[in-house]
């Protein structure tokens, strides 16, 4: 029996475990007992880990369309079309771009960004769910410059408070949440700020209840109220006396209840605080300025006590923070650097050898909407962004697309060019989680047929462009990572050959903050007194890591063949006011549109509140349009 350390492809949290392998085949998983996250335990996902790659739909040949269907091709002639229908485009004056994604490792996200840059001289790079903690990042940045500044998983342990803004953080992310209950259980309060009664929420101490899209106003709450008890004597506070009195009266007309008060004053005593906020429903710039205000909160409550105090981001995927501090955004260059720092672009021209564009290019729905070419890396846009139907129409109108992965996706049978590539199973390189634990990968087996691991994929695209150089490894790839984004140097020092590998990014201590509140509006009116939102910001039904799980997908399989016309929930007294039972049709309308769908009651529910589960947004685009969140008018039908 072959046991292999390698990292959880699933959540960011990033646990360790070993994959077991029987002569060449996954037969399952331990937990990695020494591992400075997991410690022995893993959520349902990270047990289940080995059963994509076993019994997923895999793609093991080079594939090319022609006469309307995909056939096999060799490598070379596979690559030499990619390449010639690609520089056809650009030679034309069309829009190319490059999708990579969170379930990329580091090193095959960096050569996509190197491929963009470099060798299709294109800013016009993203990946899908970058969608989803874009407007957080930003927030946090606006107040400390930093967008990635994190605490510590073990720093929830430890805590005397935890300030929480979730969807469902033991759903979402099960190993942060047994480490508030580690906390709990030594005693630390929780304070939870959400729409919906989760489990966390009822084991609160403080449960701060709010729509969606109105976590800013709970927040800018407690932030009134904390700045109202103002500073206690020897301890250090990360804005000035003139900054702390300009906020304190911009905010002198928010409403502090007693409640809030009592959660402020646990803040403001606090020993060790931790902050922990994950992405919710509703518009961007609302999310944007409740992140900048829960970071001032953090900041000013929790960060500058001591050692262990700070803000945490529950980023969704298992490698969204790598892939944004591999550039693989539109404003972003490696170390996340933006893309009109010159020390960051000369540095990354030194390294790379080539000049690069200066303008941002466009985001992972502007591509889909405006370019002519797509490269699309381990990703399937139509299953992560909010406009999913769009996204699948805009796929299928591009004039080519070529797809890398190692399954079957509805991206993949839209592509013109297909590129098999092998799974976190198969491959080697890093994952860096979301507190900035940069950890291997490793593989346990080879991938099937032809596939590559990915980055020799990207490294034989950037080859046809010019934009490549010999790398015989991925550690290869990340010590060229190293000289791209310098934070990235301590990894390579550091990190053991064996292992996990486990290295936390080191970050410059915060100095000081400075930002002002912004208000969010009411979303309802007389007309339409109800809000509509998504529930949680990701379908992990449709991601092929857990559809392709038998065990994983089971309960997405069943709901979805309940509820085949999409699904609403609502609460139980809401349903009685409009005449309506479980099962029974409502329509919804909104200033966007319209749609009728099933109702399913859910009695914790607040009143006003229909919730829409994300993998069935789809059917309600026309109504949410843009927003998360949004006013409707609900009817019998």
């Amino acid at each position: 029996m072959l046991s292999v350390p390698t990292t959880c492809p699933y959540c960011a949290c990033g646990c360790g475990f070993f994959l077991q392998a029987r002569d060449g085949d996954l037969v399952g998983v331990a937990p990695g007992e020494s591992h400075p996250v997991a410690g022995g335990r893993l959520c349902a996902r990270g047990w289940n880990a080995h059963e994509a790659p076993v019994w997923g739909k895999r793609v093991q040949q080079p594939m090319v369309r022609r006469d309307g269907e995909l056939r096999e091709e060799s490598w070379e002639r596979a690559l030499q079309y990619v390449a010639s229908r690609l520089k056809g485009l650009i030679q034309a004056g069309k829009l190319v771009g490059v999708l990579g994604s969170a379930r990329a490792t580091n090193e095959e996200n960096y050569l996509a960004g190197r491929l963009a840059r470099a060798g299709l001289q294109t800013n016009n790079i993203d990946f899908s769910h970058h969608a989803a903690c874009r407007p957080l990042l930003a927030g946090v940045e606006d107040v400390t410059g930093e967008p990635f500044r994190a605490a510590r998983l073990a720093d929830i342990e430890t805590s005397d408070v935890i300030v929480l803004v979730e969807g469902d953080l033991a759903k979402t992310h099960p190993r942060a949440a047994a480490s508030v209950l580690t906390a709990l259980g030594k005693g630390a309060r929780l304070i939870v700020v959400g729409c919906v009664p989760t489990q966390m929420a009822r084991l609160a101490a403080r449960f701060v209840q709010t729509l969606p899209g109105g976590e800013g106003n709970a927040i800018n709450g407690l932030l009134a109220a904390v700045l109202r008890g103002g500073a206690e004597e020897g301890r250090p506070q990360a804005i000035s006396s003139q900054e702390h009195d300009a906020l304190r009266r911009e905010l002198a007309d928010v409403e502090v209840t007693e409640e809030t008060q009592g959660a402020a004053g646990w803040i403001a005593a606090a020993k060790q605080a931790v902050f922990l906020m994950g992405p919710t429903a509703g518009r961007a710039e609302q999310l944007r300025g409740a992140a900048a205000a829960f970071a001032m909160l953090a900041a000013i409550g929790g960060a500058p006590r001591r050692q262990g105090s700070g803000l945490l981001l529950l980023l969704g995927r298992s490698n969204v923070r790598g892939a944004g501090e591999m550039g693989v955004a539109p404003d972003r260059l490696p170390g996340y650097a933006r893309i009109d720092d010159a020390a960051g672009r000369e540095r990354l021209q030194r390294v790379w050898g080539k000049a690069i564009p200066h303008e941002p290019g466009l985001d992972a729905a502007g591509m889909l909407e405006s370019a002519s070419g797509l490269i699309v890396l381990a990703d399937d846009p139509a299953a992560v962004l909010p406009q999913g139907r769009r996204a699948r129409a805009a796929m299928e109108r591009l004039e080519f697309l070529v797809v890398l992965d190692a399954f079957f996706t509805p991206a993949v049978k839209a592509a013109h060019a297909v590129l098999p590539v092998a799974s976190l199973a198969e491959t080697e390189g890093t994952l860096t989680n979301m507190e900035g634990r940069v950890q291997r990968v490793r593989p346990a087996s080879a991938p099937p047929g032809l596939a590559l691991e990915g980055w020799k994929a990207l490294a034989r695209l950037c080859a046809r462009f010019d934009a490549g150089r010999e790398w015989s490894s991925a550690a290869d790839v990340l010590n060229e990572i190293a000289e791209a984004a310098p934070r990235y140097s301590s990894v390579v020092r550091q990190a053991p050959a064996d292992g996990w590998g486990s290295t936390l990014l080191e970050w410059p201590e915060l100095a000081s903050v400075a930002w002002r509140p912004n208000r969010g509006g009411v979303l309802t009116s007389p007309e339409r007194p109800y809000v509509l939102a998504w529930d949680g910001v990701s379908d992990w039904g449709s991601d092929p890591l857990v559809a392709h799980s038998p065990t994983l997908s089971r309960d997405t399989q069943s709901e979805r063949k309940l509820f085949p016309s999409g699904l609403v929930e609502m609460n139980s007294q809401d349903a009685d006011a409009l005449g309506v039972r479980a099962g029974w049709r409502v329509r919804l309308s909104s200033a966007h549109g319209e749609a009728v769908t099933p109702i399913r009651l859910r009695k914790e529910l607040p009143r006003g509140v229909v919730l829409a589960p994300y993998g069935f947004r789809d059917w309600l685009a026309d109504v949410l349009g843009e927003d998360g969140a949004t006013a409707v008018k609900v009817e019998r039908v």
